[in-house]
């Protein structure tokens, strides 16, 4: 053959895009994935022959573990390592000598760290807890704590609906959560509020609920329910399935029944419909069939076999029939469903003389005597039920000076709602003979009252722990506004407040008609006597004056500000804690416990604190001053405590008081707490004997001149929804000429 036969013909020259066969197949530094895969494909593929023949040539391979692995490091004499490198030249440490038993202490120190760490990864390995194996008393606590919204009728239709929705998630996810999540739920049904289907709808399926036999059901249902609110104009007057539905219905099957409410909504604000006649009436044979016993009931399938014992229940003039009149109450109250009320509401009992009467004989001596034998029935309605607690008036011309003094001196809660007949002068003539029980009063929309009875509250009310007041009221007539407060000053400025010790939250909102002198007295009052009131955590005030802008802002700059900085809490807010691990306390503890043990090997130094922060300062040998007198440490002592205070305001300083060197060098604590509070009282630009509460978690208070409204509308009112809003223009979507 010829020569150009035999030679092979020239490999191409090998480029960045095109690189020689060698490159690719030589031996890689380290075993990888891509590699093993590559070399794994390229044994299993057909290839030309320069390329078989390569391979061929190189090596077998067997492939490891695709790990990389580390080399091992040698081990290097000393004679080698000193033969071969030559030896550095380190420089000379000081060692200084250590304390007797310091070296003891350091590996203590040591082994209980590692212990405690590895205790800590222990606990952080398994941040379940045993949800299946929780008994049923700490879920039922857990879901009870969920369902605060349900129970409350003032809450707002967002928690509610979340409250609900948690519930339901929660009976749905196992059985061990199942019953707690669904007693809780039943402990007060929520069908009285719309959340996701019409309450009428969720009435009729709670009905069914309770009409199933207790053997047929894997929950009893029934002793679970223990507050029942009914809307009457939703429920009771309204047909279902056909038929009129009685309370005797609902009541039977429930034997826990605690709180049994009965409303209309003519009786909630405006409270313009007060007159409305309503066609629906609780009938008296009903209300008592449904809370007897049933007649040959079976308590062991949770049949109710004694009569239902009531806390709560709500009279209403226009839900009763003339069986169950005022006069008739003291009555209803002897009887066994009744006699253990804690709470009685009372709903638009009005005068004689304001009903029966016309208007020219309203004045006569027969309406003053209907009138007063109406409050002796009601007063005699309340005294008859021994265990009464809280009492609720509203919307009632009845409730005036003659009833309350008429009122049992046990009551720790009174509530007055929507009263017009008290005044100020009523109320302190109560609490002064009444207020040595009450522990929370509630006084809204009564048009007559001010706030003169704030200055014998503290004299008369030791054990008052909450006070709300709200002075927002409601026009009788829609035509013309008659909604004006009916007192002619609310609070003078002789009329000093008094704040009794026990007192824990304070709310009053829309404080008006008053000046401006009246207004600084009355938060000076607070001030002062922040000292006297140790567990006050909530100040919400909302005040109108009707002052020039720039007052109401030197206002808001001075008092307000002040307030703030007397009463807020000035603690960090809580650590944010995502783990339900609970860790050893005692074991974190002891990490610091070696440094109290150095502190007491060491020498006991007795030096006082102003001459440890001037030994603390380095000076230069250039300009070495004489040591300085006692005198002259004390004139330079208020310029450093100055600095410091703008440097750190919660720093010890131990000269804002007089206190011996033997005490700073203990370490008195109440010294160092009381030094501490006058530092961060002047650094806040309060006088020396200004005293810092900072323990209240809300400090609320709103300075301006906006008219109380019925309705006070919020940026959720002008915003729309997305299902509502209008779609975005697309011109594809437009078809016009089809």
């Amino acid at each position: 053959m010829d020569d150009d036969t035999d030679n092979p013909p020239p490999r191409p020259r090998p480029t960045r895009d095109l690189p020689s066969r060698r490159a690719k197949t030589k031996a890689p530094a380290r075993e990888t994935r891509a590699t093993a895969a590559y070399f794994t494909s390229s044994s299993n593929t057909q290839t030309s022959p320069s390329s078989t023949e390569a391979e061929h040539q190189a090596p077998s391979r067997n492939l490891r573990s695709l790990r990389p692995q580390r080399e091992k490091r040698k081990p290097v004499s000393l004679a080698t390592s000193s033969s071969s490198t030559p030896a550095k030249s380190t420089k000379r440490q000081r060692v200084q000598p250590p304390v007797a038993g310091t070296h003891l202490l350091h590996r203590r120190r040591r082994a209980r760290s590692s212990d405690i760490v590895g205790d800590l990864l222990l606990d952080n390995s398994s941040l379940s807890p045993p949800w299946r194996t929780l008994p049923y008393h700490v879920w039922l606590r857990v879901f009870s704590f969920i369902a605060a919204p349900i129970r409350n009728p003032a809450s707002r239709i967002d928690d509610f609906t979340e409250a609900v929705n948690t519930l339901l998630s929660g009976a749905r996810t196992c059985r061990s959560t199942a019953e707690p999540a669904l007693a809780v739920l039943y402990k007060c049904p929520p069908f009285y509020r719309a959340y996701n289907k019409s309450p009428q709808a969720s009435f009729v399926q709670f009905l069914q609920t309770l009409a199933f036999a207790p053997s047929k059901t894997l929950i009893r249902y029934r002793p679970k329910v223990e507050i029942l609110r009914i809307d009457v104009d939703t429920f009771l007057t309204k047909r279902i399935n056909g038929q009129q539905l009685q309370l005797k219905q609902v009541v039977k099957h429930l034997p826990r029944l605690a709180c049994l409410e009965l409303y209309h909504p003519a009786d909630d604000p405006p409270y313009r419909d007060l007159n409305t006649h309503l066609r629906w009436r609780v009938s008296k044979d009903d209300l008592l069939d449904g809370l007897a016993p049933l007649p040959g009931g079976d308590s062991s399938v949770g049949d109710k076999t004694t009569t239902t014992a009531l806390k709560s229940w709500r009279w209403n003039s226009r839900l009763t029939p003339t069986d169950l009149s005022l006069d008739r109450l003291s009555e209803m109250h002897a009887l066994p469903g009744f006699w253990s009320l804690r709470k009685v509401a009372y709903v638009n009992y009005q005068l004689p003389s304001t009903t029966q009467f016309s208007a020219r004989a309203r004045e006569s001596q027969e309406a003053q005597n209907s009138d007063l034998q109406a409050i002796a029935r009601l007063a005699t309605s309340i005294t008859a039920l021994p265990d009464l607690q809280h009492l609720v008036i509203e919307s009632s011309t009845l409730a005036n000076g003659l009833l309350l003094d008429r009122l049992p001196k046990t009551l720790t809660h009174l509530e007055l709602v929507n009263c017009w007949e008290i005044t100020s002068e009523d109320m302190s003539t109560f609490l002064m003979s009444h207020g040595n029980s009450l522990v929370h009063l509630t006084l809204k929309h009564c048009q007559s009252l001010s706030l003169g009875f704030l200055p014998v509250l503290g004299t008369s009310c030791p054990n008052l722990a909450h006070l709300e007041v709200d002075l927002s009221y409601f026009r009788h007539h829609e035509s013309y506004a008659d909604n004006k407060p009916e007192y002619i000053t609310l609070l003078e400025v002789d009329q000093v407040p008094t704040w009794p010790s026990s007192i824990q939250s304070i709310e009053i909102i829309n404080m008006r008609k008053w000046t401006r002198e009246a207004a600084e007295m009355f938060f000076g009052s607070l001030m002062k006597n922040a000292k006297a009131l140790p567990i006050l955590r909530r100040l919400e005030f909302k005040v109108i004056l009707n002052i020039e802008w720039r007052q109401r802002r030197e206002m808001r700059r001075s008092l307000v500000d002040q307030m703030t900085r007397v009463f807020k809490r000035k603690s960090p807010p809580p650590r944010d804690q995502k783990t339900i691990c609970r860790y050893n306390e005692m074991k974190l503890k002891d990490v610091d416990e070696p440094r109290d043990e150095l502190q007491m090997l060491r020498p006991a130094t007795r030096r006082s604190t102003r001459i440890t922060n001037q030994s603390s300062t380095p000076l230069s040998n250039k300009y070495d001053t004489p040591p300085k007198s006692r005198s002259n440490l004390s004139k330079d002592v208020p310029v450093t405590r100055s600095l410091r205070s703008f440097k750190s305001i919660s720093k010890f300083d131990a000269d804002d008081e007089d206190s011996s060197e033997d005490e700073l060098a203990m370490g008195n604590t109440a010294t160092r707490r009381s030094n501490s509070r006058t530092t961060t009282a002047r650094a806040a630009g309060l006088r020396g004997d200004e005293f810092i509460h900072g323990l209240c978690d809300v400090v609320d208070i709103q300075v301006d001149n906006q008219r109380p409204a019925e309705r006070q509308y919020d940026m959720d009112d002008f915003l729309d929804s997305a299902e509502e809003s209008d779609p975005e223009w697309n011109s594809d979507e437009d078809e016009l000429f089809t």
